[in-house]
């Protein structure tokens, strides 16, 4: 199952290697990059309410799975202003932006992996994925643009594709003996951080680059997973 984590792991860093490409060769428009953020935050709401949040339910009941939430969602706003990623967007911060939300929503990509693809999380693949293509676009671009060669910006996209999936696998690895409670909980808590990131990074910048028609964007990611799961 390691095998399956590294898969989904490859599936959500190949977009930041795409994205990198299209940044340095070509300038997307920022209502492209607002759309495929508002996207990704349709197919996360899905992964979070069907894929986290709702198992953990059923599991560890409403109290624990509340608490749990909360406390996701408070560790990442905490470690958020703490690390200091927010505020004016050039490339160097959208790359550290993208590593810290990479790594809360990987870790909770590996979680949710545990137990097998019986209740996969498809959804939240397709959302970070989505989400990590257009961050990418807009990275890489700065980056080049503020005098960084080509070269030098790709290499340290990948390098920054091939940690995340990393970090899939050891979200995997670290929770794979737990028992079912504890699982629960931390798929919760996990899930708390997810809602953080759409609610503070994913969704105000979809709305700034793609302003009110996003909406459907977000509508249409929202369905597609839907079906998904």
């Amino acid at each position: 199952m390691v095998a399956l984590a590294l898969l989904f792991g490859i599936g959500t860093a190949l977009p930041l290697v795409v994205g990198a490409v299209a940044g340095i060769c070509l300038s997307p428009s920022d209502r492209w990059v607002g759309a495929l953020l508002a996207f990704a935050s349709g197919s996360l709401l899905t992964g979070l309410a069907f894929e986290l949040f709702e198992p953990a339910f059923r599991t560890a009941g409403p109290v624990r799975t509340a608490l749990a939430l909360f406390a996701g969602t408070g560790l990442y706003v905490a470690v958020k202003y703490r690390v200091g990623t927010g505020g004016d967007l050039d490339g160097r911060a959208i790359l550290a932006a993208v590593v810290f939300d990479g790594v809360a929503e990987n870790v909770t990509l590996g979680v949710a992996l545990v137990g097998g693809l019986a209740n996969g999380p498809l959804a939240i693949l397709v959302g970070i994925a989505a989400n990590n293509l257009p961050e990418a676009v807009a990275g890489a671009e700065e980056m080049t643009e503020t005098g960084r060669s080509p070269a030098g910006t790709l290499a340290v996209w990948t390098a920054t594709a091939v940690g995340l999936v990393g970090t899939v696998v050891v979200g995997y690895v670290a929770f794979a003996g737990v028992g079912e409670t504890v699982l629960a909980v931390v798929r919760a808590a996990g899930g708390g951080a997810v809602l953080a990131s759409l609610a503070i990074e994913i969704m105000p910048d979809a709305y700034d680059s793609g302003g009110p028609t996003v909406a459907f964007a977000t509508a249409a990611g929202l369905l597609v997973t839907f079906v998904l799961v």
